[in-house]
């Protein structure tokens, strides 16, 4: 990890030889943390209350480090007296350590007194070794090596690391178990016996967690399965889950194995469903495997649910592998949507300066009170893991506030309900989900975090009297999100935030089912079949909130802000429903944390009804460079709003592009070894084979062939039969085509069914239709008229050097880049969007002449890797430097032409094409 060095001086020489623990350990820490470059300092604890009446100065929870802070002056090695008896600093802090939960004791404990740090790890050395075993540094080496404190940045240490790893065993062993039970039923691939599997699978992890979390008796889950033979066990579960089900005052007196167990409600264990015989061998693996080896206590609910989910989820295990949306994602949308707007709220209120205590902590009540009145919505939740994320965030910042509010106080401030007021609540999060068992664990999910979370926030509040029996719960609907209301979900004017990541389907994806719903969601919109299945959330929620201070965000595929789609749906969020894109990230590959992982290419957009809309906005590009602006178009960049459409001619006078020829039958295209056989058979055929170039051939150098049949003679046909066999071949697929268009030209087998090759001798300019995005120019070439250009190419007739400088200039790949639509995330060429919407420079014949002189430098030096392939040397990471150099001397000169000074200012010449573009349409 590299280290802002200059930050780390300023720290150093801020606190060298001072440092007083009452009043300057909590700026001491926050300015070492930034210094180091710690991304969750608003989440540390400082003078954090304990039942003891003790106080711990540092808890850095996600880091695992606690850390007990002495002024300058203190030796670490000094005895005090703390409750009456003397202790060293690290006996204290190892007395705190003991007074926390099990899940909460950091692995790390430090000693601190502003010039010297001890670090020791509790994972490493017993308590009796720690004394001796300690990682020594002073400020000064400090600022030398900043390293020494990597233990609090390192991911490997943080809590979320070892919830992720324990998360992924305890997926793996519940799709093993999953596959065991499932044999016991009679048909498990009926939709009644997955769906009680399902539920079993949920019942039994709820069990588990909250057996090893102490919220059940120690191991008493444990020793009931055991106790009961495994043909029995089905029988056992079922009286279980019935008294779990059961207040304590109505259960069967004489039922005293299940006795132990407390009141859970909630309607977890509410529904009948099926149970199936256990093996053996079931059994065993259930208590030996599944229960004995795993710390359920120890999961992340947000990964536990995602992973749970698509383990027992039909669909995704028969794609294989396990899915989650790792919680690094989903702070990609919930920290700029509202996380860090809270964060900064509450972090202005603990640290300004000249508060009264009153006021202070008036301040934090307010806040508090705010937070507990949020409400979160997600319409498309799955296993709930945004809301469940959000749940676990707000509850930590509500833990840092009644820290702060109890800073000072000898005793426990909030002792019941009416003293502390309103809690964060599960009550807060709305969702909407499809699958039936999707909603079960985001329920599910959610009730664990509640528990998670009360376990660690335990000073606040008596232990264990808010967790049984259930009583609050999320309010997540089954359903179809598209086809309902969501008010009666969750009324607009009380919701505070929409969130999610909606499915990604493009059309030829979709159902008709889903194709209808987007017909309707649009109100049967001009295009609506060019736009991706996600759009339709963000209608929905464009339509909901509208007239709300609602803030909304999604993740979706890139493809919405690309191309087409941008005229249509863009336009209409913004002219007919009156929203603006308050943020947004750029393209970047989403990892789902799949076993299979599978990368999508997607867009996070925060949006918001105009009236209430963020003043000031931002984008994060791909290459992570932020850009503050005013304003954000569909393209996601910061210009005006612009909606380039498809048009049949060019807005400049340039020669007109076609699209390759057509064949519209796979009997025209040859291999090599076709192109030998038939010119061994007939060397009378050569005339009529000619290179065949579509973008795979032309910038892979692949061989590829056709026959080109066009002014051949009948004659001379029939003396070469395996031409005259492919003639057939092209008449029977054409008459066997369903559209009728295809069929119309099988009265014309010889000739491809649209030919756009130039006639005559000479070059024309070649446009590969896909190019991969690790390309900063698009690959063009002249190329001689005896190669038949593929419909997967386009082609320029009559292009001059002038032309193929203009397009192989950064102004014109910018153009690509910004209204192209995508294949994953290559670009896709559009003769009538990009081509023909593209604005040429009114240059001057000078201006023309060195353009034309660069273009031809790049031939030549393009010709000096003639043995290459053309898409290779065009690779940002492979690309000549004599290339890449002439390439910018060419860029200089366009920007020449077009009468800017951009010096290659993306954001500029795309604002500036955008602007011409503008201008040409309007007149």
């Amino acid at each position: 990890m590299s280290y802002d060095k200059k930050a780390v001086r300023d720290f150093c020489d801020r606190w060298r030889d001072k440092g007083y623990e009452k009043g300057e350990t909590q700026q001491f820490w926050l300015q070492a943390l930034r210094a180091i470059g710690y991304q969750h300092a608003d989440d540390v604890l400082f003078e954090h209350h304990l039942p003891s009446g003790g106080f711990i100065d540092v808890w850095i929870r996600d880091a695992n480090v606690l850390i007990e802070q002495k002024s300058y002056s203190v030796n670490l090695d000094d005895y005090e007296v703390r409750q009456n008896k003397k202790k060293t600093p690290l006996m204290q802090a190892l007395d705190y350590v003991d007074e926390l939960p099990r899940l909460e004791q950091p692995r790390f404990v430090v000693t601190c007194n502003f010039g010297k740090f001890r670090v020791y790890d509790r994972d490493k050395w017993s308590k009796s070794q720690l004394s001796d075993n300690a990682f020594e540094f002073t400020l000064d080496e400090f600022e030398e090596h900043p390293e020494y404190m990597s233990f609090i940045t390192d991911p490997g240490n943080s809590r979320l690391e070892k919830e992720k790893q324990v998360s992924i065993k305890a997926g793996e062993l519940i799709g093993r178990l999953y596959d065991m039970m499932r044999e016991g039923y009679y048909d498990p691939d009926s939709e009644k016996s997955m769906h009680a599997l399902n539920v079993l699978c949920v019942r039994l992890v709820f069990c588990l967690y909250c057996e090893d979390a102490d919220l059940f008796v120690k191991d008493s889950f444990f020793n009931y399965l055991q106790n009961v033979p495994a043909n029995q066990l089905r029988n056992a579960l079922k009286r279980l889950f019935k008294a779990l089900d059961t207040d304590l005052n109505e259960r069967d007196p004489y039922d005293v194995d299940v006795k132990i167990f407390p009141y859970v409600n909630g309607g977890l264990f509410r529904e009948e469903t099926e149970i199936p015989n256990f093996t053996e061998e079931a059994k065993q693996f259930l208590l030996e495997e599944v229960s004995a080896a795993i710390d359920w206590s120890q999961i992340s609910p947000t990964i536990f649910g995602g992973i749970f989910e698509s383990t027992l989820n039909p669909e995704t295990r028969r794609s294989g592998g396990m899915h989650y949306t790792s919680p690094e994602n989903i702070h990609k949308v919930i920290d700029p949507l509202f996380l860090d707007d809270l964060k900064r709220e509450f972090a202005a209120i603990r640290d300004e300066e000249g508060l009264t205590p009153r006021r202070k902590k008036s301040a934090l009540a307010r806040f508090h009170a705010k937070l507990c009145g949020l409400k979160f919505f997600d319409p498309a939740c799955g296993s709930g893991n945004f809301l469940t994320e959000t749940y676990i965030c707000l509850r930590k910042l509500e833990d840092a506030v009644l820290s702060e509010l109890q800073q000072g106080q000898s005793g426990f401030v909030f002792t019941n309900d009416e003293e502390l007021g309103k809690r964060i609540s599960l009550n807060q999060f709305y969702g909407i989900e499809i699958n039936d068992f999707a909603v079960t664990v985001a329920e599910s999910a959610l009730w664990i975090s509640r528990l998670k979370a009360n376990g660690e926030n335990f000073m606040f509040y008596e232990v264990g009297d808010d967790d049984f029996p259930l009583r609050e719960s999320a309010h997540i609907v089954e359903g179809n999100a598209l086809r309902l209301d969501w008010n009666e979900v969750l009324a607009a004017e009380q919701c505070s935030f929409i969130m999610g990541n909606p499915p990604f389907y493009g059309g030829m994806f979709m159902t008709s089912a889903q194709k209808n719903e987007m017909k309707d969601v649009f109100h049967n919109l001009k295009g609506v079949g060019e736009l991706d299945y996600v759009t339709a959330w963000y209608v929905k929620s464009a339509e909901y909130a509208k007239g709300y201070p609602v803030r909304c965000c999604f993740v979706s595929t890139n493809s919405i802000c690309q191309g087409l789609a941008v005229g249509i749906f863009w336009k209409f969020i913004k002219e007919e429903l009156g929203f603006d894109i308050d943020y947004a990230y750029k393209t970047f590959v989403w990892g789902n944390e799949a076993s299979d992982q599978a990368h999508v290419h997607v867009v996070i957009v925060g949006f918001s009804d105009r009236l209430f809309g963020r003043n000031e906005k931002w984008i994060l590009t791909s290459e992570d460079k932020l850009i503050e602006c005013n304003h954000i178009n569909g393209y996601l960049m910061p210009a005006a709003d612009a909606y380039v459409t498809e048009i049949s001619k060019p807005l400049s006078n340039v020669p007109h592009m076609r699209f390759g020829s057509m064949p519209r039958a796979k009997g025209f295209t040859l291999s090599k070894e076709d192109k030998e056989r038939f010119i061994k058979e007939n060397p009378l055929c050569v005339k009529w084979i000619h290179p065949y170039w579509g973008a795979e051939e032309f910038l892979n150098n692949k061989e590829r062939y056709c026959l080109w049949l066009v002014d051949a003679d009948k004659e001379e046909i029939t003396q070469c039969p395996l031409v005259v066999e492919r003639i057939n071949q092209v008449r029977e697929e054409r008459l066997s085509s369903k559209a009728v268009s295809t069929r119309k030209f099988a009265d014309t087998p010889t000739l491809f069914a649209q030919i756009a090759q130039p006639e005559g001798e000479g070059d024309y300019l070649l446009v590969p239709s896909v190019s991969s995005e690790k390309r900063s120019y698009v690959p063009i070439a002249f190329v001689n008229n005896n190669v038949i250009c593929s419909n997967l190419a386009f082609l320029v007739p009559n292009a001059s050097l002038y032309h193929f400088g203009i397009m192989s200039s950064q102004f014109h790949n910018a153009w690509i880049r910004m209204v192209a639509g995508r294949m994953k995330s290559d670009y896709r060429y559009a003769k009538d969007l990009v081509y023909n919407t593209f604005i040429w420079p009114q240059a001057t014949q000078e201006q023309r002449k060195i353009i034309e002189s660069r273009s031809q430098t790049i031939l030549d030096i393009r010709a000096q890797y003639s043995d290459e392939k053309i898409g290779d040397i065009y690779k940002r990471e492979k690309m000549p430097d004599n290339l890449l150099t002439a390439h910018k001397l060419l860029d200089s000169a366009v920007e020449d032409a077009y009468g800017v000074g951009f010096r290659g200012n993306e954001d500029k010449i795309v604002a500036h094409l955008f602007k011409l573009y503008a201008e040409k349409t309007m007149k």
